[in-house]
């Protein structure tokens, strides 16, 4: 995500802004992240192993930064998307029940 999503800017930004942002070796147990390179959605147990690099924001808190700035976060299949999914709806798919 970052920089190739629109409207999030750098991790720094997000974390600036409010959103909870981790180093990867960081992220909390049973925590819905967004991997923040690739828009990959993870969530790892208690003593699973993390990455060794990259930053995740914390789904909730990224959600919620969205919906305030009007971005159309979506999640499809794992993956998480600041672009619209059609151009049926505007504003936040996840609020309207998007497939």
């Amino acid at each position: 995500m970052g920089r190739e999503q629109p409207g999030l800017g750098t991790p720094a930004d997000l974390q600036a802004s409010g959103v909870n942002v981790y180093f990867a070796l960081n992220i909390r147990a049973d925590t819905k992240v967004v991997n923040l390179a690739d828009g990959r959605i993870d969530q790892f147990r208690e003593g699973e192993q993390r990455p060794q690099r990259g930053y995740y924001a914390d789904f909730e808190s990224l959600t919620r930064y969205c919906r305030k700035r009007e971005l159309p976060l979506s999640e499809t299949n794992g993956q998480v998307s600041t672009q619209p999914v059609d151009t049926r709806e505007a504003g936040d798919p996840l609020s309207h029940g998007a497939p």
